[in-house]
Parts: C-alpha cells; structure tokens; sequence
C-alpha cells in the first residue's frame, strides 16, 4: 500500500482552506491534508505534527508567505513548501525560490489547479524522500564499514582501488596508502586469468552482483568470500570480503573423509546421506541412490533434494533437516516416501553434526525400510479384530463367514473356502471364489486321503504347495497353482488358492494358523454347549 503524504495548507481564508483540502484529497486517496489561517498556527501545527509538505498561501495577514517560508526554513531546511498564491508575479516567485521554497503556484479559476497541485505535492514529496532515503543509506553505509567485520574495497570504472576500510588493511596485510591508487588489472591480475577479474568485470559490463569464492591473490594460502556490488553511480564496483579459510579446509577435510567412508557405506543395507545447512548433500550412499533410482556414477556433491527428487519430497527432506538442527540432537521420523519401489515406510534417525566451535555444519541421516514391520502390525491390529467378532459369535456359520471374510479383506487371499467333517467326509461349508467357473470340490473323503484338505485333516497340520504341478494330487481347477491347507482342529479345514506359483510365505501361513487357531477355540466352545450342528 502506497505511503500516505500529509500535507499542510495555510491560506487566511478558512472556505478556501477546506474546499483546497477537500479537492487534494479527491485527486489522490494518498494525500491528507491539514488546514491552518495564519503563519503562527501553521508552525505550531508543524511543531505537532508529522507534515511531508507545506502549502501556503501568500497574502496574510500578520505574516506573508515569504516570511512563513523563512520560519519554516530555520526549522526545517529541506521539508518541501510550495508557494500557491493568487498574487501572481515575477518578483514574488522570484523571492519564493530565492527564501528557499520547492515550488511556486499561481492560483486559477476551475478545478484543474488542483489536479496540478496535487501532483506537485506527490512529485516533491517523493523527491524529498528519495534524497533522505540516499542520504540515510549513505550515513548507514559509512557506518556499516567502520562496524563490519568484512574486508571492503571500492574499485573505479578501471578497476584502480579508491577506498578500503580498516578490516581489509587487517585481512591483506597491506597499509592503506599501498592499497588505495593499486591498479586491480596490472598490478595483482597481470596475466588476464585471474577468477576474481573476470568477476568483477562482469559486473561493471552487467551491472549485476555476484558473490565468489577464490583463493587470495595477496595471500594464496587463504580462501575468500567476495561479494561484489555494482556503485550507485554504476561507474565502479563494491566487493566486501571475508577470509573463509577455515571453513575450506573443513569441507576439504569432509571430502576425503566422506571419499574414505563411502566403500563401507555402499555396503550397508540402510540408506545413508550427508548433508550441509543449506540442504546440500555432501554423500550417499548406494542404497539411498537405488530406492530414488539416481545413477551411481552421477556427482551429486553439492546438489539440493530438489535437483535430485519430486518437489513435495524435497521439502519434506528439507523440512527434516531443519528440525534436526533446531533441536540440536538426533531425531527419529516415522515418514512414507514415495520410491521407485513405490511408497515405502521408513524410519529415520537424522543428527545434526558440531564443529569444534559448537556450531552445525552438517545433518548425517540414516532410513530404514521398515514397510513390512509396518503391514505385519497392521494385519496383526485386523486380526485381533477379527477373534473378537469371532469370540463374540453365537453360532458356527458366524465362525466360518469371519475366516473366510478376514482371509479376502485382510490377508489379502484371492480364493478361500472351509470345509467341515461330517462323517467320515470333508463337506464345502462357506467358500470364496474370483469366478463361477473356479472348481472345489464340494465333498472329499478322508478315508481315500487324496486331496490336500484331506491331508492336513488327517495329519493335523498345515501344508502349504508352491506348485500345484509338481505334486501327486490334481486340483480341482487346473488354473491352481499353488495351496495352504489349515486344519480348524477336529472341525474341518481351511484353504486357500492362488493361481500363481509361491503364493503363500511364512508370514501368510502364520496369520493363516493364527486366525484358525482362534476359530477352532471358539467352535470348541461352541460344542461344549451343544450349540453345533450334528452329523446327522
């Protein structure tokens, strides 16, 4: 929002005044304007207020516009007045400007002298603040010299150096007669391949900053920081510089120790990283590289998450690094990241890292998958659930339509079905099949003993067949590939299908007996208090 300009208008006619204040403010929202009759009140209002410009007539009684000014002025020396008068002549503008007033306006007839007016106002004040704006820069930046702890050179057009500040004297080395009247070009960058030449050339062709970071040419054994900064006259150059010498050797340091520890890295089955403040990543290891498919060969040294990963993922990255050095100490962060395996969960422990003067330079980062602890805790959560719907069953269909629901919605098995004995036999009880045409059998004897369900019946005990093609007994549907057989006890059994090879590992098979498990106690129960059906 536009800054408001409070103006002052002094006029001895008090229906002037207000129609003048009412007209200014109508031609520029920006404008308030305060009304005064007399020279005495106007200074008074001055003393009081914070006025951006006075308006003022010149004919008035007591004291005219000419003396106003000259009070004004011993006051206040540059605040903008416009003489606006209806006592038009040479010799009183000419007075006007010579006692130091801004502008002079001749009062007319019609509304347009305020559209005039209005605009004056606006323009000098704008003036007036764009030269205390320079000048309160000016006065900042002869302080911030004497008080920063950076070096400060000021360059000409021909790169010859007109001014220093005492810490540049401090970081060359050189007095400050030596330095102020040295030519950059010959006498330090003789032979044209100096980086820092090439640099500050570009910003006196460019008019554009640039910050560096290059060995010293007075001293080669230290490392600098320049920033280089066009001048306001854009006729030379600024560069503020500081000795970053430690802080090279350190990363120096880290790049071998981080080339060293890398072959143990890519070894480990987590995924390990290193990264500065700024986000920017110092190492990887191959299991970082692999889950975000980034080429083992690829140089990321000094790459942000954002060069590397999705926009979303790189701010969530970025975020966790940020909390690690806020809180000074490890944190562990259970997050899902999208990878080129799809979403994984992992559980991250990121620590900030300390220099010998305690403060960070780094957050190191360790991920474990830990999807499948997850998905287990989950299933285990479903299944608890459901031996309570179990528990709470009255009768055995209940029982029997609980497994079979809970082996399609939370073990994921695509066919399924229960069988219960009856007499020497295995009869189809509950079931669920993809499709109408999927064979079961609906009773199989367990006397004959040829059928997977008749087997684990009889031996009380789970089998479970990778491949359907390999074994002696033939399916129901030649589509079946591989089975898992859960005898329910003394009750019956439970099955399911797949129609592809190795469907079933061991964590199926054990939530697969632990859902059994749970049926079989129930239909116990149920027995005892002679609530099953009988064989008859």
């Amino acid at each position: 929002m536009a800054e408001e300009i409070r103006a002052l208008h002094v006029d001895d006619d008090p229906n002037f005044g207000e129609l003048t204040a009412v007209f200014l403010e109508r031609e520029n929202e920006r404008l308030s304007v305060l009304s005064e009759t007399d020279a005495e009140r106007g200074l008074r209002r001055l003393a009081a207020d914070d006025i951006d410009c006075v308006v003022s007539d010149y004919d008035m009684p007591g004291q005219n516009g000419i003396d106003f000014l000259r009070a004004v002025r011993e006051e206040y020396p540059e605040l903008p007045f416009i003489l606006f008068t209806g006592k038009g002549s040479e010799e009183v503008a000419a007075d006007a400007l010579s006692a130091g007033a801004t502008d002079y306006i001749q009062k007319e007839s019609g509304t347009s002298q305020y559209t005039v007016l209005a605009n004056r106002i606006t323009n000098t004040v704008a003036q007036h603040r764009a030269r205390r704006q320079s000048e309160r820069a000016n006065q900042r930046r002869r302080l911030t010299l004497r008080q920063i702890t950076d070096g400060f050179v000021e360059l000409d057009d021909s790169l010859t150096v007109t001014d220093v500040n005492e810490q540049a004297v401090e970081l060359t080395g050189l007095p400050r007669e030596e330095l102020c009247g040295l030519n950059y070009r010959t006498s330090i960058a003789e032979d044209g391949s100096d980086q820092s030449l090439a640099e500050y050339e570009h910003v006196l062709a460019t008019g554009e900053p640039r910050i560096i970071e290059a060995r010293s040419d007075i001293n080669p054994d230290r490392w600098l920081e320049e920033r280089i900064f066009p001048t306001e006259r854009g006729d030379g150059i600024y560069v503020y510089f500081r000795d970053i010498t430690s802080r090279k050797q350190r990363e120096q340091k880290l790049e071998t120790q981080a080339r060293q520890l890398q072959g143990v890295l890519d070894s480990v089955q987590a995924a390990l990283w290193m990264r500065d403040t700024e986000s920017r990543f110092i190492l990887m290891n191959q299991n970082y590289r692999d889950r975000f498919s980034i080429d083992h060969d690829a140089d990321i040294s000094g790459l942000r998450p954002e060069d590397l990963l999705d926009p979303a993922l790189a701010a969530q990255f970025r975020g966790n690094d940020e909390r690690a050095m806020a809180a000074g100490e490890p944190i562990e962060i259970e997050e899902e990241v999208e990878t080129v395996y799809g979403p994984r969960v992992y559980l991250s422990r990121i620590t900030p890292l300390f220099d010998d003067d305690g403060d960070v330079f780094a957050t190191v980062g360790a991920a474990v998958d830990i999807t499948v602890r997850k998905e287990r805790e989950q299933t285990l959560t479903a299944l608890h659930t459901a031996a309570q719907k179990i528990e709470q069953s009255t009768d055995e269909q209940t029982v029997y339509e609980t497994l079979i629901e809970t082996a399609e919605n939370v073990l994921n098995f695509d066919l399924v079905a229960v069988d219960i004995e009856r007499n020497g036999y295995l009869i189809q009880e509950a079931w669920k099949l993809n499709t109408d045409n999927e064979g079961y059998y609906e009773k199989t004897s367990l006397e004959a003993n040829m059928t997977f369900a008749a087997r684990a019946y009889n031996r009380q005990e789970t089998i479970v067949v990778d491949d359907l093609r390999e074994s002696d007994i033939t399916p129901a549907d030649p589509d079946y590939r591989s089975a898992m057989t859960v005898p329910i006890g003394t009750f019956g059994t439970f099955q399911a299908v797949f129609s592809e090879t190795d469907a079933f590992d061991e964590n199926d098979q054990e939530f697969a007996e632990l859902l059994v498990d749970h049926a079989r106690v129930k239909l116990a129960q149920l027995e005892s208090a002679g609530l099953l059906e009988s064989d008859d």
